[in-house]
């Protein structure tokens, strides 16, 4: 959307346009801003075009917006001096809303104030606890709680990350790759309620660090295609001790190719390998069952149903594991008053759980997700 003064401006002023995308999505979005527009001035029958230039040239370039947040720059735009009455601004490159400014002979609007945009522009020195998490906090691997009939038949997954510099600091806007460094956390626990004192089976806890590029293919393919790249180091063990302690760490590496737009059926494909660092004196054996090797696979709309499968390899074919997720957004009902997702899962294979890793299971739970 673009947002101008709603106050009368003189004629041959230069006025500020701020420019904002909302991402009302249900997933992080990337926008770009550029470093110049063209605007369209319509008086009447008349139409004219003015430079729309950035106030600040270090803020031209790819912004992530995470669901529900938005990202905004300020523009300058000079009027030309002939100009009176209700002006009509609009951008023919980005689908935006035109705005109307009403123009006036400077004269004649001397003692008004000019208006404030109507997103206040951020301060270095105001901490807004609000605009600090929707810019460093998002949601990372699914967000859900599960069950079934089978024991451990509950089970949950908290998973967020945390983009570690700031987009509005130095060292960001002279060298936006810096963006890229993220640290991220994800908990997944099997929770036995048909078992007296409803014990938890187990719980992984899976600290992360790791450095992710959006659009490594610079865009070429327009929104049609994409490749993104990540990789990191992670550290994964269930926090137990003695014959039940299990831990290991990796490195990894993992592109992700994204198939049609954003807004239409796309196709999801991020094979990620890996290497096991340290000691695996814990379960000497476990890259026979967890092997080097894994793909995710997405498909569906992002506001309909949406299937995801995960695989992942051993050293012999029936040694992996496959877990199906089929979701919809329960936000379609009730006028969009619920926030959350229908979450289906089915499970096959080895490794559902850490400390038993080496053991074969199957189950299928039911219930709701916050984060697909």
């Amino acid at each position: 959307m673009l947002v101008a003064p709603s106050q009368p401006v003189p004629a041959g002023s230069t006025i500020s346009v701020w420019l904002v995308f909302l991402n009302t999505s249900d997933r992080q979005l990337s926008r770009s801003f550029p470093p110049r527009f063209e605007l369209r001035l319509r008086t009447g029958t008349t139409d004219q075009e003015v430079a729309m230039q950035l106030r600040n040239p270090a803020e031209a370039g790819e912004v992530r917006i995470s669901p529900g947040g938005y990202a905004r720059r300020e523009y300058a735009a000079t009027l030309p001096g002939e100009l009176e009455g209700a002006v009509m601004l609009s951008v023919a490159a980005i689908p935006a809303n035109p705005v109307v400014v009403e123009v006036q002979k400077p004269q004649a609007i001397a003692a008004v104030p000019v208006a404030k945009p109507a997103v206040p522009e951020r301060t270095s020195d105001a901490f807004d606890p609000q605009e600090f998490f929707k810019e460093h906090f998002f949601g990372y691997e699914p967000f859900y709680f599960i069950a079934g009939t089978k024991s451990p038949n509950a089970k949950f997954q908290i998973s967020f990350k945390y983009r570690l510099f700031n987009e509005h600091g130095y060292l960001v806007k002279h060298y936006p790759p810096m963006k890229g460094f993220h640290l991220a956390y994800t908990q997944t626990s099997l929770w036995d309620l048909n078992a007296p004192s409803k014990p938890f089976l187990d719980t992984s806890y899976k600290p992360e660090f790791f450095y992710e590029m959006d659009q490594v293919d610079g865009g070429r393919w327009g929104e049609k295609f994409r490749i993104d790249l990540q990789g990191g180091l992670q550290h994964e063990s269930n926090g137990k001790g003695g014959a039940d302690s299990r831990s290991l760490n990796l490195v990894y590496l993992q592109p992700t190719f994204v198939i049609g737009k954003a807004g239409d059926l796309q196709l999801s494909l991020a094979p990620r390998a890996w290497a096991y660092l340290g000691s695996l004196e814990d379960n000497r054996d476990i890259a026979r069952f967890r092997g080097y090797v894994g793909l995710r696979a997405i498909t569906g709309w992002v506001g309909g149903w949406q299937l995801s499968a995960t695989g992942r390899g051993g050293d012999a074919w029936d040694r992996g594991s496959l877990q199906l997720d089929l979701s919809y957004p329960l936000m379609q009902f009730l006028s969009r008053s619920l926030t959350l997702y229908l979450h289906l899962q089915y499970f096959w294979g080895y490794g559902e759980t850490l400390l038993r890793y080496n053991d074969r299971s199957s189950s299928f739970r039911a219930g709701i997700s916050l984060f697909r």
